[in-house]
């Protein structure tokens, strides 16, 4: 037996003992992809099939790329090194280096990234007469031309959309421009390679005999022009190999075309296809309900994910049912504290969710319950522009310091600008205050002019009706009052008024909603004091307060991400929160229900163990509780394949019920006896 196919299950073996001719490795989730490519790699190398110079494998992370050419080098020694293993866009920056006078690039071009092109974008805008240009967004523009760019054909059934006459417009002016500048975008890093294999067929034919041997990772989230790419390169020997799971394809939204998968079989005679479909990762019962779930999507190769490995005695996963979201957040930080004491660590805990949003109350709630976590992909809440500004003023009206008073002088305007602040400035100097107490000063003095006078007495007036309502008005809570003093001061204006696109602004706002709710739930646990505020204030900023502990168990951290960032990972314990209809799938963001399906199956078998799923009977919508409905995935999953529970709570173990009771009786013998 090849010491290359020791251990590997017999559809894996077959996998690593293809040497020629087109091949569709379909890797279910946990079946081992990255093992069966390196084993391929490895003994092709070996066994002198092909040259190690002659193997080009693209990926789509340079983590992946260099994890395989290292997992090789350290079996097969120097000769591995020679693979060529990386993305598409280094493999595309490796052809231009070369051949840049061919498509009109200047030896020395120069990269621009996706901030360079929007800014690119912004400058075509300016040379287009058209009286709505400032209404469209550059991001979004950006997105269209790039799919333009890739494919003329690809908005055809969109000719009607106001942002699709305008990148059509923009797409031949951004194109000149980035010759002009001499640079290449990442777009450009595929698109001007395949320029030159399409005019200059003498270069495509040293590439193609180059490399005998090619290899996708990630097949399922290919595009138009890396399948382009691809098949020239693969068109003279057929020598290709990807590996992909079109169960696991969700990145349509930008661009990626699950057809590639689905559709390779049929571009090649006599493809062979290979099926990995033993799950090493998660127990049966997970797998069953993951199986159930995928296979109402019509337009899928066909494969059942089996347990690679027997398991202890395991549990259903489970689904809990909470009042609303509030409940909901709360109760997972229950959850959490029900895992550790099952003996899992704070890291072998992953909290998942379909929208960003979803993400600031979580947030809130964690640091509260002084529970570490860390955040993957996304702007962390307490990282938003707009929460530090409320986090600032809320700190400025109870135990102000320099930095925050500051933020707050500008934010929304009051008249408050540069010759304000350096008068300010001079007269703490003079007086020998800090900048805060030097502000109150001039506030209560009429000093220096009328104007900055009066400009910072309406600010100090503002702050101690903040502190004195947030401390004794009954008639709402401190969060609702918080949110109405914002309103009435300008800031609420000002948020939205600071993004040309209405729902960006709307976004933003619901940042500072979540804020006032999560200090509503800190508060409720203490009362509304000075102290109570302090505390929250300091468990909302100190972020890394839990990183110096010493105890290994509060330096691990739960894991929070939204379903996209967890693709590839895994972990112990899953929990996806708010499986409900208009969020999984999305309303606004998933209009490819498939596509939604296959991201809530990509979520289901990131659990290794144990995998809770949790929604809410309401939730918070344009600022009123409505009613919600479960996740038509939810309702797609047998009720024998899961344990629910409609009250929120997990019955008490037998152990847990005798251990409640031992301790109360402890407390109960323990008090103090009084006169018989």
């Amino acid at each position: 037996m090849s010491k290359w196919t020791q251990g590997l299950n017999p559809e894996q073996k077959e996998a690593a003992l293809h040497n020629y001719g087109p091949m569709l490795i379909l890797a279910g989730a946990g079946s081992g992809k990255t093992t069966v490519l390196v084993a391929r790699t490895g003994r092709l190398i070996d066994e002198k099939i092909v040259p190690a110079d002659k193997i080009c494998v693209l990926t789509f992370t340079n983590k992946a790329a260099k994890e395989l050419k290292e997992r090789v080098a350290h079996k097969l020694g120097k000769a591995g090194r020679n693979i060529l293993s990386g993305t598409f866009h280094s493999f595309g920056l490796g052809i231009l280096k070369k051949y840049h006078s061919l498509v009109e690039l200047p030896k020395n071009f120069g990269i621009i990234d996706s901030g360079d092109a929007r800014a690119i974008i912004r400058d075509c805008l300016k040379d287009i007469s058209h009286a709505a240009k400032d209404d469209f967004d550059p991001d979004k523009l950006l997105s269209i031309v790039n799919r333009l760019r890739e494919n003329e054909k690809a908005f055809d059934t969109q000719k009607s959309d106001p942002y699709y006459d305008m990148a059509e417009m923009i797409k031949p002016r951004f194109e000149k421009k980035l010759q002009l500048l001499g640079v290449v975008d990442f777009e450009g890093l595929l698109l001007k390679p395949l320029e030159i294999f399409e005019k200059h067929p003498e270069v495509l034919k040293l590439y193609q005999d180059q490399y005998q041997q090619i290899m996708v990772d990630e097949f399922q989230d290919t595009n138009a022009i890396q399948m382009r790419l691809i098949l020239k390169l693969a068109s003279d020997h057929k020598n290709i190999t990807v590996v992909g799971d079109d169960d696991q394809a969700i990145y349509g939204w930008r661009g990626a075309q699950v057809s590639n998968i689905l559709n390779f079989p049929r571009l090649f005679d006599e493809c062979k296809v290979v099926r990995l479909v033993r799950n090493y990762r998660s127990t049966k019962s997970i797998l069953d309900i993951a199986n159930h779930l995928i296979k109402n999507n019509k337009q899928r190769h066909e494969k059942v994910l089996e347990p690679g490995q027997l398991s202890e005695s395991e549990l259903k996963p489970e689904v809990f049912v909470y009042e609303n979201e509030q409940e909901e957040a709360e109760e997972i930080m229950q959850q959490i504290h029900y895992f550790v004491r099952e003996g899992f660590e704070y890291n072998d805990i992953a909290i998942l969710y379909r929208s960003n949003s979803q993400g600031g109350l979580l947030e809130g709630l964690l640091r509260q319950a002084q529970i570490p976590y860390a955040l993957t992909g996304g702007s962390a809440f307490f990282d938003r522009k707009e929460v530090k500004d409320v986090l600032a003023y809320l700190r400025s009206a109870f135990y102000p310091h320099e930095v925050c008073f500051r933020r707050i002088l500008s934010t929304p305007p009051r008249g408050i600008g540069e010759k304000s602040i350096k008068a300010i400035e001079a007269q703490a100097q003079e007086m020998k205050f800090d900048f805060v107490a030097a502000s109150r000063w001039v506030s209560e003095k009429e000093a220096l002019t009328p104007q900055i006078h009066n400009n910072f007495k309406s600010l100090f007036k503002e702050l101690d009706n903040l502190k004195h309502g947030l401390l004794n008005d009954t008639n709402t809570s401190a969060g609702n009052f918080l949110l109405n003093v914002l309103k009435d001061n300008g800031f609420y204006d000002h948020v939205l008024g600071s993004y040309k696109d209405k729902t960006s602004g709307g976004k933003r706002w619901t940042l500072v909603e979540i804020l006032a709710r999560v200090m509503d739930s800190f508060i409720e646990k203490g009362e509304r004091s000075p102290k109570t505020i302090k505390e929250f204030l300091d468990s909302m900023e100190l972020r890394d307060q839990l990183d110096e502990a010493s105890n290994q168990k509060e330096k691990s951290k739960v894991q929070l991400m939204t379903l996209h960032a967890c693709k590839g990972l895994e972990f112990p314990v899953t929990i996806i929160v708010g499986v409900e209809e208009d969020l999984i799938p999305h309303k606004l963001l998933g209009s490819d229900v498939d596509e939604e399906r296959r991201l809530f199956y990509v979520g289901l078998t990131r659990a290794k163990k144990r995998l809770v799923l949790t929604r809410a009977r309401q939730r918070k919508r344009y600022g009123k509780m409505r009613p919600v409905s479960p996740s038509r995935f939810l309702l797609e999953i047998p009720e024998q394949m899961i344990e629910r529970y409609d009250d929120g709570h997990r019955p008490l173990a037998e152990v847990d019920r005798k251990a409640m009771m031992a301790d109360l009786f402890k407390k109960l013998d323990g008090r103090p006896k009084g006169p018989i």
